[in-house]
């Protein structure tokens, strides 16, 4: 498949989705556990709240946020990512977690991929963070 370029673009030159996508795919580690550690910086009380079983969740559930995120961005399908995120918040609101601590993940998640990547690349991901974050708005 070399020189074949998914989401459009000229052979050899995959276009920014694709881009961002590959860099998610390597970096989803790193940015999940980035994510986890500043949201419980920034909020102690979840440690006391969740413990660090939750803690833990919290790693997890990043985990699959950029796994979902990925294939969204690399098609440049927002509502994918916001069919997925309306799922979560309602799985995680039956489970007590409210909808502000997703939100504020995928801030961060956002804030972490506009530091880490080009503007073209981190500029893909917030479309799609976007489309997630709008149906939570709504």
């Amino acid at each position: 498949m070399a020189g074949f370029a998914l989401g459009g673009g000229a052979p050899g030159a995959p276009d920014a989705g694709l881009r961002a996508a590959r860099l998610l795919l390597i970096d989803r580690e790193a940015l999940a556990r980035e994510v986890t550690d500043t949201l419980y910086a920034e909020s102690p009380d979840l440690l006391a709240r969740y413990g660090q079983a939750g803690r833990e969740k919290c790693l997890q559930d990043m985990r699959y946020n950029i796994e979902h995120l990925t294939p969204a961005v690399e098609l440049g399908d927002g509502a994918m990512f916001a069919g997925y995120v309306q799922w979560l918040d309602s799985l995680l609101r039956a489970r007590n977690v409210p909808t502000r601590d997703v939100v504020r993940c995928l801030h961060l998640l956002e804030d972490r991929c506009a530091v880490r990547y080009p503007r073209g690349e981190a500029e893909a991901i917030a479309a799609i963070l976007r489309a997630g974050l709008a149906v939570l708005a709504a």
